[in-house]
């Protein structure tokens, strides 16, 4: 089987409140067999506000009974809360969809997690996030892709603290036009900026891993929308798509195509139809 049903009565448990987490509870609750939606965060206020709002979501106070209850195990928080949860879910045999993609730079924890998921019988789920195409370059990575680019263009208040613009002496207010901050591969990327290009790590896993694809990161001071390039050619022929996302409102750093892709992913974990590769 390509993947593994939920049953019926569903309960789930989101790590993490923020933007995303917060979507996807809420579109948890329109969903009829989903029973319960168990969501954790450090901030405990920002769950209670959601509960007040959705009847389906609890308070996870104890994350072990929280995963153990549950059929799918969602992050939505950061790179530190899927290493620290996705293996303990792994564990438990529990399928996770995750969010903080760039988690799995580190080859010794990626390798970790398949070995846990294949011992368990159980499935590390990863969302396309704020990108199109990456079903196409999956595809193209069957046979032999020869190079991956993506471009990625976002406004200044998406890199606002920014470790690694500061130890570069980088000032946004004073950037006045488009300015490349970073180019490089992948790996580099991820590490540098864990909350703004979890899609080059979800693109390179698609395809020819983070060693090898090559990330440009442009700050436009006139940009409203997050917007991504993505060029790959091989074999299979040639592929460029644009992407131009609404940032969140309360988070300019996140796309809510993002939001929507994970509501995807769920759908399709969670139905009988799946759609693309």
């Amino acid at each position: 089987m390509l993947f593994r049903g939920l049953g019926i009565n569903r309960k789930l448990t989101i790590i993490g409140c923020g933007s995303i987490g917060t979507t996807l509870a809420r579109f948890l609750e329109t969903m009829t067999d989903v029973e319960l939606v168990y969501v954790y965060d450090t901030k405990k206020e920002a769950v209670e506000k959601l509960m007040a709002e959705c009847q389906k979501v609890r308070f996870a106070t104890n994350l072990a009974d929280a995963f153990e209850n549950s059929d799918l195990i969602v992050e939505t928080a950061s790179q530190a809360a899927v290493l620290e949860y996705v293996p303990k879910a792994l564990e438990m045999g529990k399928n996770v969809l995750v969010m903080s993609v760039g988690a799995f730079v580190e080859d010794d924890f990626k390798e970790k997690c398949r070995i846990l998921a294949k011992q368990k019988g159980c499935k590390v789920y990863i969302p396309s996030g704020a990108v199109c195409g990456i079903e196409g370059i999956c595809a193209a990575a069957v046979s032999e892709v020869d190079e991956v680019i993506i471009m990625s263009y976002k406004p200044v208040e998406a890199f606002r603290d920014v470790k690694y613009l500061k130890t570069k002496g980088i000032d946004l207010d004073a950037i006045k036009r488009p300015k490349v901050i970073f180019s490089g591969h992948a790996k580099e990327a991820v590490k540098y900026f864990p909350k703004n290009v979890n899609v080059a790590a979800t693109l390179s896993l698609a395809g020819i891993g983070l060693d090898n694809t090559v990330v440009k990161i442009v700050i436009d001071p006139k940009a409203t929308l997050n917007t991504h390039r993505i060029i790959a050619k091989g074999t299979f022929g040639e592929i460029e798509c644009w992407t131009r996302n609404m940032p969140f409102p309360d988070n300019p750093r996140t796309s809510y195509l993002a939001a929507l892709s994970l509501i995807s992913a769920v759908k399709k974990i969670t139905g009988s139809f799946w759609v693309g590769v």
